[in-house]
């Protein structure tokens, strides 16, 4: 007997049921594959004025050749479309304050908080500041996105999907999503509320220690409790959600004189850390024309090289950690919450309403619509009334930044970066930044390696911007900003060195206020003592060994405090495996290290038992300890440090609900620790860092999404800490792990030198955003190695791909 006559029911499932779903499967993938670059792509394009011709090594890096730069940033924009259409289209959408017309209610809060920023509004009120050639820019890379959108190729998955259509792109689209990339690094809001919350709910001594001393203009007398609570709380849903803000947005960057190279020429290094997404906000390219070259690491949405050389200088940046961001407490009328008092008098403020179209939830085709959300944004003279985005109106809060004034010209000033040729054109040019603040690194082709620290500082009327300031009085506003000649800057220094790690700036003699908010300074330190080290073993730095800095995971804070920890444990806690392995550790935080594992868990119990469990309140504990979170994560192990040899006994049983001190307080700690680790495995193998510490690429909106989540999102094992040179930012969840949100997102390292010299690069996804592409996540594994790979024009023998852009209506058009 056959097996078809054995089996009749299983052969017709086979036929009639998985074969047609086998077919369609296979041919659904033919399709999207159609949405990926080809081999021998030969487009014609409206707007260009000569053909343009791109070569794409083994790694999906384009190499645009083009007979003008306005041709070649029209490349790169058909480059960006076809590589990260989707990404553009959620950039639009987040600026635009429309992201819930595709996702749905989940986005609203974020549409809500864009809108109430007025974003695009500030993009368009900055369109007139700029000059012709920048407009030209944006405007050459709209024409080269829209040119691609006109070809009709096949969507990329997202948006079939959601059943998005792309519409056309706008030079205004450009600057928006510059903005938000300011606003990413702008982090001011949520430092003030958390402060806030803090002061408000810590004892007075624990607080002191903390922080020292009360902010002269804090108000005393205002309630703004659920109005800060509320915004920290959208802050941080917007860091979860879209990887908006957050307290990691950083960098490293150092640069080095040529007498301290093995080359002899300057050599620049460079890795911002932000958001963790899938697929990177970054893009690396390579543009060239007569006279104009420029490579390195361009944004999504925008046409230009952000960080990366031209043929005469290289820079690189940080952000400066600069308070630009104010918030102001408002006392409104009792009977007309539209107006406000400000000097005695009362001002209107100004209204006005919009509506938000929402998705229906998924499936969105079987639900009836949800009719459009209606919002009241109001604004003062002092900014936006942010706390309508959270839904209170009882106390309005306003938000002064310097990224909403008009004729903001950030974009030009880092336009120009591409086509400065010396110090003096760096300089000119980062005068014209008014957001982001921050610190940029520069070296040249003639030696010189300097600092400039670009972006507009807050001269403040009264206090210093770092808690919510009564808005009664005009007084406390802004009255301009440091003079740019007056913003800190290097060039040429005697030790031959600059490092720029969100550390603090400029010391107290300084006459200006920059911030409060510092990073710690273990990465600054870590570096530079990498730099002297290698130069008293080695004499010279080369690529090779910076690659290695770029890649080090020491913790020189936990290593601080580990030093306390041992030496005050009890005897017999200290003879325990764990803590006798944790007194030999070197302070790498590498994959295979169950002492840094260790040390984290026990770390977190330890900011709880000393913080979060030290609040004396029977009433509403838990709301005051939800408010604390964001504070008390933001505490350094080298402030507990400090807090445990202050001595006071408000930290350690102080509060009556313990008698056993510090050093009780230390082993309940780590009592917690160990007893949370024993729930992933009773063997302390399985602790290794890498187990529990995951870096997760998130994908919106598909990242969250069972099934999709497995080709859209990655994860994998991840070293480092908050404060080792390769950074991570990370979250706890239970019976999970840490899941790493923030770190690195490119490195790059440059050596500058009249022959050229050497361009080194890895981004930290890959090139596209399309996952049926091989360069979707082709860097991940070597990105998380600290590889690089060089920048350089590709052998077309060694897996380079060739494109050309051809000029409608050109004699090369009519050629197959």
């Amino acid at each position: 007997m056959s097996a078809l006559s054995r089996h009749p029911l299983l052969w017709r499932l086979a036929v009639w049921v998985c074969l047609p779903i086998a077919i369609a499967c296979w041919f659904g993938y033919a399709q999207l594959r159609q949405s990926l670059p080809q081999a021998g792509d030969r487009s014609v394009a409206k707007g260009l004025a000569a053909d343009v011709h791109i070569t794409r090594d083994a790694h999906g890096v384009p190499h645009i050749s083009a007979s003008s730069d306005m041709d070649a940033y029209f490349a790169m924009g058909y480059l960006h479309a076809q590589d990260r259409l989707w990404q553009l289209e959620l950039a639009r959408r987040v600026a635009q304050g429309r992201l819930a017309e595709v996702l749905g209610q989940q986005a609203l809060s974020s549409d809500i908080w864009m809108r109430t920023l007025d974003v695009y509004g500030a993009a368009e009120r900055a369109w007139p500041a700029l000059a012709p050639d920048a407009k030209r820019s944006l405007q050459a890379y709209a024409d080269g996105i829209n040119a691609r959108l006109d070809e009709g190729a096949t969507l990329p998955p997202e948006f079939l999907l959601l059943g998005v259509t792309p519409t056309r792109w706008t030079p205004i689209d450009s600057l928006a999503w510059f903005k938000v990339f300011s606003l990413n690094q702008s982090n001011g809001m949520r430092a003030e509320a958390d402060r806030y919350l803090a002061h408000k709910f810590l004892p007075e001594r624990q607080w002191a220690l903390l922080e020292r001393s009360y902010p002269a203009n804090a108000p005393t007398t205002l309630a703004l409790d659920r109005p800060m609570q509320a915004l920290s709380d959208l802050s941080r849903h917007l860091e979860r959600t879209l990887g908006l803000g957050g307290p990691y947005v950083g960098s490293n960057a150092w640069v080095l004189a040529g007498r301290l190279t093995r080359d002899g020429a300057p050599l620049l290094a460079n890795d911002p850390h932000m958001s963790l997404q899938m697929p990177s906000a970054w893009y690396v390219a390579d543009l060239s024309a007569p006279g104009f070259a420029v490579s390195g690491m361009s944004v999504v949405g925008l046409p230009i090289i952000v960080f990366g050389r031209n043929r005469h200088i290289a820079w690189g940046g940080t952000n400066m950690m600069a308070d630009t961001q104010d918030l102001y407490a408002l006392e409104t009328h009792p009977e007309r919450p539209n107006v406000y008092r400000m000097n005695g008098q009362w001002h209107a403020m100004t209204v006005r309403q919009e509506e938000i179209a929402v998705r229906a939830d998924f499936p969105a085709s079987l639900r009836a619509p949800r009719a459009p959300v209606r919002v009241q944004l109001r604004s003062t003279r002092f900014g936006p009334v942010v706390s309508d985005a959270t839904g209170l109106i009882d106390q309005p809060i306003s938000l002064r930044w310097s990224g909403l004034d008009d004729g903001d010209t950030s974009y030009q000033g880092i336009f120009r970066l591409a086509y400065a040729r010396n110090w003096a054109d760096f300089n000119a040019a980062l005068g014209q930044v008014v957001t982001p603040a921050i610190n940029v690194v520069y070296a040249d082709d003639a030696g010189n390696i300097g600092y400039v620290a670009a972006g507009r500082i807050p001269l403040r009327g009264t206090g210093d911007g770092s808690m919510p300031t009564p808005a009664a009085d005009s007084t406390s506003g802004w009255r301009g900003y440091v003079p740019f000649d007056e913003m800190p800057r290097a060039l040429n220094p005697t030790s031959g060195v600059i490092v720029s790690a969100n550390n603090k700036v400029v010391d107290d003699r300084y006459p200006y206020f920059i911030s409060r908010d510092w990073a710690p300074p273990a990465r600054a330190e870590r570096i530079n003592s990498m730099i002297a080290d290698a130069l008293q073993r080695n004499g010279k730095i080369d690529m090779e060994q910076t690659r290695l800095m770029q890649a080090d995971t020491v913790d020189l804070e936990a290593l601080a405090l580990r030093d306390y920890l041992v030496a005050h444990v009890s005897t017999e806690v200290a003879s325990s495996a764990a803590v006798r392995d944790l007194a030999r550790w070197d302070g790498r935080m590498d994959t295979d290290q169950r002492s840094a594992t260790v040390f984290n868990f026990w770390l977190r119990h330890l900011r709880k038992r000393l913080l979060l469990d030290r609040i004396d309140g029977e009433q509403g504990a838990a709301d005051q300890i939800q408010a604390l979170r964001g504070y008390v994560g933001g505490v350094t192990p080298v402030q507990i440090r400090q807090l445990l040899q202050s001595g006071d006994p408000a930290w350690c049983g102080g509060n009556g609900k313990s008698a056993t001190g510090c050093a009780g307080t230390l082993q309940a700690a780590l009592d917690d620790a160990l007893r949370e680790l024993r729930k992933y495995g009773g063997d302390p193998s399985d602790w290794a860092w890498g187990t529990l510490h995951r870096a997760r690429f998130n994908h919106v909106p598909f990242g969250d999404v069972n099934l999709l989540d497995r080709l859209f999102a990655r994860r994998l094992p991840s070293p480092g800490s908050e404060n080792s040179v390769n950074v991570a930012g990370s979250l706890y969840r239970p019976m999970k792990g840490y899941e790493q949100n923030f770190g690195a997102v490119f490195r790059q390292i440059m050596v500058m030198g009249r022959g050229g010299g050497e361009h080194a690069y890895m981004n930290s996804t890959g090139q596209s955003g399309n996952p049926m592409s091989p360069h979707f996540d082709d860097m991940l594994e070597p990105f998380a190695h600290a590889q690089l790979y060089a920048l350089k024009q590709p052998d077309t023998t060694a897996g380079a791909m060739r494109q050309t852009l051809h000029r409608a209506g050109s004699a090369s058009e009519a050629r197959p």
